[in-house]
């Protein structure tokens, strides 16, 4: 279980916790995030996809599809390497450099722009709680792809994900290797951190993103469901939680 508080506005704890199997036992307002059982309020039920770490190098890639292997070999005869940052590797630099690459891909796919603070504040926490990882794929200097998590002591889950397609067949060719290269590598270089699970942030059934999850299922991850709910401790939360949802936004101490 990894908690994280955010902050704290009007006497109430604003927390996140990540991979309960029970109720934290904290007060404030609570959001959990992938609990294994509901706690307070369901929000909502999510699919995903988990890789065993415990697994070796070569068992990971027997478990992946035909040409999901090709395309992560392939990336090695294109050049494509991976970078890792994590805790204080990751700077204001690196955050902003992220949030570029990933606005422009966000746009693209119909995103609001105006969700760069609402990111830019989260990665901030989780950079700060030493939470966070960014990897991205590069070849000549350039980044084809990036991936942000959330570490744990035994568990990464992807967060981000963002890719640049252009209009030339090649280069989506090397970004489409580039992508599934650098989730392998991502994925040894958390093992060797210790990491025991790799979850794939998600894996949803719905036409809107079946190619999505059709990609994160060519590695071979077992299927799991797990909560997103939100637990309300202490009158003091239960009021604040109250006038949020009757105004829609509280003002800052």
């Amino acid at each position: 279980m990894l908690v994280i508080n955010r902050q704290k506005k009007h006497g109430v704890n604003f927390r996140e916790v990540w991979m309960a199997k029970e109720s934290a036992g904290l007060d404030g307002i609570i959001l959990y995030r992938g609990a294994s059982q509901v706690v307070g309020k369901e929000l909502r039920k999510v699919r995903t996809l988990i890789s065993d770490l415990t697994k070796s190098e070569e068992e990971l890639m027997a478990l992946c599809q035909k040409d999901c292997k090709y395309q992560i070999r392939r990336a090695g005869r294109e050049e494509i390497s991976a970078r890792f940052l994590v805790g204080d590797q990751i700077d204001e630099k690196e955050i902003k450099e992220f949030l570029d690459f990933f606005m422009e891909f966000w746009t693209t796919k119909g995103g609001a722009q105006e969700t760069y603070e609402k990111y830019r504040e989260e990665i901030e926490t989780y950079v700060r709680e030493g939470v966070f990882a960014i990897t991205k794929a590069v070849k000549n200097d350039r980044v084809l792809v990036y991936h942000t998590y959330i570490v744990g002591e035994d568990f990464v889950r992807s967060y981000q994900s963002a890719s640049l397609f252009r209009q030339e067949k090649e280069e989506a060719r090397q970004v489409s290797y580039a992508n599934r290269y650098l989730h392998m590598q991502d994925m040894l270089y958390f093992k060797d951190a210790g990491k025991t699970t790799y979850d794939w942030g998600g894996a949803g059934l719905s036409e809107e993103v079946k190619r999505i999850t059709e990609f994160k299922e060519s590695f071979g991850g077992s299927e799991l469901y797990y909560y997103d709910c939100e637990e309300l401790v202490g009158l003091k939360a239960q009021a604040v939680k109250g006038a949020i949802n009757l105004i829609g936004m509280i003002s800052d101490d």
